[in-house]
Formats: C-alpha cells, structure tokens, sequence
C-alpha cells in the first residue's frame, strides 16, 4: 500500500476516492480559472469582435478536463479507456488563429491542475501564464512597428514613364522609404496590382496619403493595411 502511495505521489495524482466538497472545490476552481482565462484572451485580443462561444468553450474545456482528470485518477485501464473514446470524435471546427489553439491548452492545462487536486499549481499558474501573456500584448512582441504598413493601388498601364510613376512625388513626400514588394496582373491585363512596404513619416496621415493617392489619374483602390496581409 505504501509502495502504491509513494508512486501516486511521484506521478502527482491524488488516491481514490474523491469526496463530494473535494470533487465540488476542484470544479468550482476551474470554473473560476477558466473565467480567467476568458478575461485574459478578451483583453489581449486585437480582433475588434471576439467568439462568444469559444470563450465559453474555455471555460467548459477547464471544468471538463478537471472531471476527466478525476475519472482517471491512478487507474491506467480509465486512461486508456478514455483515449479510445476521445479519439472517436471528431472536430471539424478549423481555428484560424493559431493563439487560439495555445488558449485551447491553457484551459487543458488548467484543468488538468485541478482534477489531480494540484489547485496551488493550478490557481499559481494560471495567474502567472496570464501576467506573461499580458506582457506580451501589451509590448506587442512580435508585431509590426506602428509606421509601417502594407500599400497596394491598381495601375493602369500607359506608355509614358512619368504615368506610369506618377505615384513617386506623393511616396517621396509621405514615406520614410518604400520597398515594391510585388506586381501582379489584374482584370484581364487592363490593370496592375502593386504592393509595396512602405513606411509612413507620420501615421496619422494615413487619410490623406490614401486620399490624394487615389485622386491621381490612373490609380484605383487605394488599400493601407496594417498588418503582414494586403488585399489580393
């Protein structure tokens, strides 16, 4: 029996059996943990609209895992059981933002906590991975620098240089420097698409640029995006 408790021990799961305050406290914590998760990816989100149900489903994912995790327990047969019932759903629903997936696992993780009844590592991480991520939203590691952005215009085609580089005067006046990044063909060859990387002298002039850009003769639909991504 020692030798059983000592193992448990070292594989940081409890011995059965739960009792109902313990199994009510470890949900109840990861219902309250996984609100905090929701708050933190609402807060660090760039996206103007967020999925309803999908913070929900964090929430969910949290106390779900937290009773599969006391399903399991120390019983090996369990774990195996539930593996083969897991893997015959299927979820179709495609992420599109790969920070959503790691928001997925933070829920896991969370519940995975609290199930084994590990709530000091589940409430201490859950904390600490928030203040990270926060740390990282808030010193908008890895995005683009604020002046920069992506420029693309239609240009139809001529003969003469000068109208075909009658952007040049307005670049020279509005950027830091520019950088023609692709030319594509559109409308059957009656149009050019040009993308350039372009970075602004002041970015509150953005309206302006885009504006007297598109009031050139031979320049259509003036995109500015931010971001990596311009229109196709």
């Amino acid at each position: 029996m020692n030798g059983q408790e000592d193992l448990l021990r070292n594989l940081a799961l409890r011995p059965e059996p739960w009792t109902a305050a313990e199994i009510a406290l470890n949900i109840f914590t990861a219902f309250l943990l996984g609100l905090f998760i929701t708050w933190v990816y609402r807060s660090t989100q760039r996206a103007l609209t967020t999925s309803f149900s999908f913070m929900n489903t964090l929430v969910m994912l949290s106390m779900l895992m937290t009773l599969v995790m006391m399903v399991i327990g120390s019983n090996l047969a369990r774990a195996f059981g539930l593996v083969g019932a897991m893997s015959i759903i299927r979820f179709r629903t495609v992420v599109k933002d790969t920070r959503d997936t790691a928001y997925v696992f933070y829920s896991l993780a969370v519940g995975m906590a609290a199930g084994t009844g590990n709530l000091k590592i589940a409430m201490v991480g859950t904390m600490l991975v928030g203040f990270c991520i926060g740390i990282l939203h808030w010193t908008r590691h890895g995005a683009v620098a604020r002046d920069e952005f992506l420029l693309s215009f239609l240009m139809l085609p001529s003969d003469h240089e000068e109208e075909r580089t009658i952007y040049l005067p307005l670049f020279e006046s509005f950027f830091q420097r520019h950088e023609l990044l692709s030319v594509k063909s559109t409308r059957m060859g009656e149009a050019l698409r040009m993308t350039f990387h372009v970075v602004m002298n002041d970015p509150g002039q953005t309206d302006l640029l885009v504006s007297e850009l598109s009031a050139l003769e031979g320049v259509q639909r003036v995109t500015l995006n931010v971001g990596d991504e311009a229109e196709n």
